[in-house]
């Protein structure tokens, strides 16, 4: 949150007014200096004497026109589209408490593989699994924490080749009994050459009831089937196998 307060003061600073007004109530005329390192402020009287505050680069300058200058703020408002913007570029969109989950407390590491799919609800009430893989590769389980391996990738054509959401945008961690949970990056929309890239979104992945978790316990049968739920159309089901230990 420090980081928002900062971004906002600073958009709040780039509107302030640096000068006063002047005795008869009027607002100051901004000129620039002769060296052009600073703005001069005077009032309609034309009197340089008058000068009433500036905007100097040089500490000199700056230091000897400070006493007569007044900081006037004015009350900025944001658009909404753009607040969620500037608390986009702060707050990470994969942040997520854990904290109602128990998680493995497992030490060791193991390597899977891993496929996903897209499921379809638009006619069948359980959906419909398409018969291609969105994303694939492998992913590595360090005690409670989920990532991404080098092979991994999305599908999906667009901003989906970008390696960077497979590493950078994934929180995920296992639980006890089986299941991932947190947020990532995700792409449920395919992009061809040419058309406008689309954005991923960031579901939650939860304990579904539909899943059937994975057990480390057991490698000869650590196969698990893990569904995404993300729009009311479409989801995602992702498939664990063969996870060794490394």
């Amino acid at each position: 949150m420090k980081k928002i307060s900062i971004i906002i003061a600073l958009l709040i600073m780039s509107s302030m007014s640096y000068a006063s007004s002047c005795p008869d109530g009027s607002e100051p005329i901004k000129s620039v200096s002769e060296d052009g390192t600073y703005y001069i402020f005077t009032c309609n009287q034309g009197n340089s004497n008058d000068a009433i505050g500036n905007e100097n680069t040089s500490s000199n300058n700056s230091t000897s026109e400070s006493n007569n200058s007044e900081i006037k703020i004015y009350e900025v408002s944001f658009a909404p589209e753009v607040l969620d913007e500037l608390l986009n570029l702060v707050v990470s969109k994969t942040d997520f408490d854990f904290s109602e989950y128990k998680l493995t407390k497992n030490e060791d590491d193991f390597q899977c593989r891993f496929r996903m799919s897209r499921i379809v609800y638009e006619n069948i009430k359980e959906g419909k699994e398409e018969p291609w893989n969105i994303a694939q590769g492998n992913i590595n389980i360090r005690g409670s924490n989920v990532e991404f391996g080098n092979t991994a990738k999305w599908r999906m054509g667009g901003l989906s080749s970008d390696p960077s959401y497979l590493i950078d945008q994934v929180n995920l961690r296992l639980t006890s009994d089986g299941h991932f949970v947190g947020k990532m990056a995700y792409f449920n929309l395919h992009v061809d050459n040419g058309e406008v890239p689309i954005n991923p979104m960031y579901p939650i992945l939860t304990k579904h009831k539909r899943s059937t978790p994975i057990n480390l316990n057991n490698l000869t049968n650590t196969s698990a089937k893990l569904f995404i739920d993300v729009e009311d159309w479409a989801g995602g089901v992702m498939y664990v196998r063969n996870c060794k230990k490394i």
